[in-house]
């Protein structure tokens, strides 16, 4: 069965991610707003605390089927941006409300990547990266819109997103289940531990997991301060938002194009590019503003073609809890670069940048061998067998 992947499900998906972000983005001015500076930092933390919810609720995915389950979880996703407005606007009581939003986000992540490994394991580079180049520009326009919105009236931004929501759902929805056979792709459950034992056991997987989780590593160091990076190089306040704009805007164009790239060249020039990338914003004001869409670039690049590497090399039965393995492995990797430059940056901001640039530019070495495109034609061939 071939999943229809046209414009149609782009479209509808980076509506989704412009409903979703401008609700987000307001929860997150929201609880700014409280100035209880705990809650404003759990709040940025909670995305990584999905992690146990993916493992324990990926099976379910699997039960239900990847199309239907995507459906719903898209469809829960839009109903409960409805009660928003009408919560006491307390900080807790925002933040915990945000988790199950963010967990059925993230769930939806990994249904729509089974899908595309279990429906086009020979696209997965192309179809992948558009669909992220679709949430990337979804997401974009919702982050500067939520709070301009907010100013105008405080129920707006979430009834809105609410509706959005739905729209992206109601879009959605024909290119999921128009085709034959939809209901033969649910599968019988499989316990948990025998899913990801599978998935460690894969002995092909193995060096393109270590792989991904030094390239999320390096990548968490590297941006984690660059807003304080960006301000020390003399970036205005007025102009701060333009620096993670343009970062967007990287991530959006690398994404797209990325299938259009060989992954010869997308594993040479992947980690260049972000390296250089990171480390212009050194630079001061405003030759530093070369530096986001270059950094963006670099990372979409690398991220799309590891992503369709894994997809290649999953282990066909338990997928999505394979992929929710994957997510959790990569979440964790990303919080421990997230701490670390915390910690590192406060005698020296700039030391976490130049660790996470050099770990960009250890991946280098790998293009010589498990990432050398005879290598990887290799792979892709014997698991398309």
């Amino acid at each position: 069965m071939r999943f229809p992947f046209h414009n149609g499900p782009l479209w509808a998906e980076a509506l989704s991610d412009l409903g979703a972000s401008l609700g987000f983005s307001t929860l997150a001015l929201e609880v700014a707003r409280t100035g209880e500076a705990f809650w404003v930092g759990f709040f940025a933390a909670l995305g990584y605390l999905t992690l146990g919810p993916l493992l324990f609720l990926s099976p379910w995915v699997e039960r239900q089927g990847l199309a239907r389950a995507l459906l719903e979880l898209r469809l829960a996703r839009g109903l409960l941006f409805l009660p928003l407005p009408f919560l006491p606007r307390e900080a807790a009581l925002l933040v915990f409300y945000a988790y199950p939003l963010m967990v059925l986000t993230d769930l939806a992540i990994v249904a729509w990547e089974g899908l595309l490994v279990r429906r086009g394991r020979d696209r997965l580079a192309e179809r992948s990266g558009k669909l992220y180049a679709a949430w990337e520009v979804g997401g974009l326009v919702g982050v500067g819109l939520g709070p301009a919105l907010f100013a105008l009236h405080p129920a707006l931004p979430y009834l809105l997103a609410a509706g959005i929501l739905l729209l992206a759902w109601a879009l959605l929805r024909p290119a999921l289940t128009g085709e034959k056979g939809e209901r033969e792709e649910a599968t019988r459950p499989e316990a948990l531990g025998r899913s990801l034992r599978r998935l460690l056991a894969h002995a092909p997987l193995r060096p393109y997991l270590l792989l991904s989780l030094l390239f999320t590593l390096a990548h968490a160091l590297t941006t984690a301060l660059l807003g304080l990076l960006a301000l020390r190089a003399g970036t205005p306040e007025a102009l701060f938002g333009l620096v993670f704009a343009l970062q967007s805007l990287g991530y959006t164009l690398g994404s797209y194009f990325a299938g259009r790239v060989p992954p010869a060249l997308a594993f040479r020039l992947g980690p260049l590019g972000a390296s250089l990338g990171g480390m212009g914003f050194l630079l001061p004001f405003p030759l530093l503003l070369a530096a986001p869409p270059l950094l963006g670039l670099g990372v979409a690049l690398l991220s799309t073609h590891l992503r369709a590497v894994r997809g290649w090399l999953l282990p066909k039965e338990g997928l999505a809890p394979s992929l929710a393995a994957i997510r959790a492995l990569l979440y964790g990797a990303g919080a421990l670069g997230g701490l670390g430059a915390g910690v590192l940056g406060k005698g020296n901001p700039t030391l976490p940048l130049l660790l996470g640039t050099l770990g960009f530019l250890v991946l280098l070495p790998f293009a010589l061998g498990p990432l050398h495109p005879r290598r990887l034609e290799a792979l892709r061939q014997e698991e398309a067998e």
